[in-house]
């Protein structure tokens, strides 16, 4: 069962029904500015507390926000410029919405949802929106949007642009245009059409040449060699074993991959000789596998070796030996490096392992 997050901007709500996320709108709008999630998650894969996976996002589609705080005619020159550049020579249909404020979002629509595994998720839109910004030139589309990647909120079409300032609308309001429409209307056009509430939306155009070019770029980054004519089946296939390898299996590219310190490796044998592990010392693990690109049966079987007993509860990992527990999908998730040297002195992780 899957949902969507509803928030304003702070996440409130999931969505399971255009009729819950409709009630929310309807609730909320001309009062709050109104946000969704770009992505739908699956309930079954929420973490401790009910709190959103969101690893198991539905990657169906590759969002853009274009933004700048003093000059919007910047955000409408590098939309229109990835339009020119990307979109038309891949004949692929952007949606394209006026947020109300100084920018744009952006859609591209995959033809079919792409099945990658939940561990790569985060990083693959990232490195992927880094590529693009910096193969176009697109210095509007904000850095902060590409980070949150698979977790990103954005603002609901036909709502009410609220003052952060003052609190009220400022008569504006998040419209949705066509490509011609962006193509050829100055700013003052744009905006004057989002005055009004049209209530109208345009269909996606879902594209399999965006989502060739998502696989692809996937593909290059993990040197799995392609041809036009593998299907895309066939490409997914490569990707999941080259990320289920402990050499490829988290970061996007080799360089990103630090392998496991001494210290955290001797750490790792003197808690499986002692059958424990405190929670600290289990994060200082977490952290180094998961940046070490180990994929999450490895983990797994790291703590289960440890613990020599069954996971209920532990959260460390679980009682699959190929998924990870709830607790280092939450790490993953978060994105975070690995612990510093220093801070592993701090914490005495040098002397627990002599």
């Amino acid at each position: 069962m899957f949902y969507r997050e509803f928030g304003i901007p702070a996440r409130i709500d999931k969505c399971f029904t255009v009729e819950e996320l409709e009630a929310n709108i309807k609730k909320y709008n001309g009062k709050k500015n109104c946000y969704v999630s770009v992505y739908v998650f699956d309930k079954e894969a929420e973490l401790a507390e009910e709190k959103t996976n969101y690893e198991s996002a539905m990657l169906n589609t590759i969002w853009f926000d274009f933004d700048h705080k003093k000059d919007v005619e910047k955000c409408l020159k590098d939309v229109r410029k990835f339009i020119r550049r990307f979109c038309k020579p891949l004949k692929i249909t952007p949606r394209i919405y006026l947020t109300g404020g100084k920018g744009f979002q952006m859609n591209i629509d995959f033809h079919s949802p792409v099945d990658l595994p939940a561990y790569i998720k985060r990083q693959a839109i990232q490195e992927y929106l880094m590529h693009l910004k910096k193969k176009y030139y697109l210095n509007t589309l904000d850095d902060i949007c590409i980070k949150n990647s698979v977790s990103c909120m954005r603002r609901v079409v036909n709502t009410q642009y609220i003052s952060k300032i003052e609190g009220i609308p400022t008569g504006v309001w998040c419209t949705q245009f066509s490509v011609d429409d962006i193509m050829k209307l100055d700013i003052a056009a744009l905006y004057a059409i989002a005055l009004e509430d049209n209530a109208s939306t345009i269909p996606p155009v879902k594209s399999k040449k965006a989502q060739r070019n998502f696989i692809e770029f996937l593909c290059d980054e993990y040197e799995i060699k392609h041809t036009v004519s593998n299907s895309v089946d066939f490409l997914l296939r490569q990707i999941e074993k080259a990320t289920g390898s402990i050499s490829l299996s988290y970061g996007i590219s080799s360089g990103n991959i630090k392998p496991p310190r001494e210290t955290v490796l001797e750490l790792i044998e003197h808690n499986i000789k002692r059958g424990h592990s405190n929670h600290e010392e289990n994060k200082v693990i977490a952290f180094e596998l998961i940046n070490a690109g180990w994929s999450d049966s490895d983990i797994s079987f790291v703590f289960r070796s440890i613990y020599n007993e069954p996971a209920d509860g532990v959260g460390w990992y679980s009682n699959d030996p190929n998924k990870a527990g709830s607790n280092i999908l939450a790490l993953r998730a978060k994105g975070i490096n690995r612990y510093s040297g220093d801070k592993l002195d701090k914490l005495k992780v040098r002397k627990s392992a002599d």
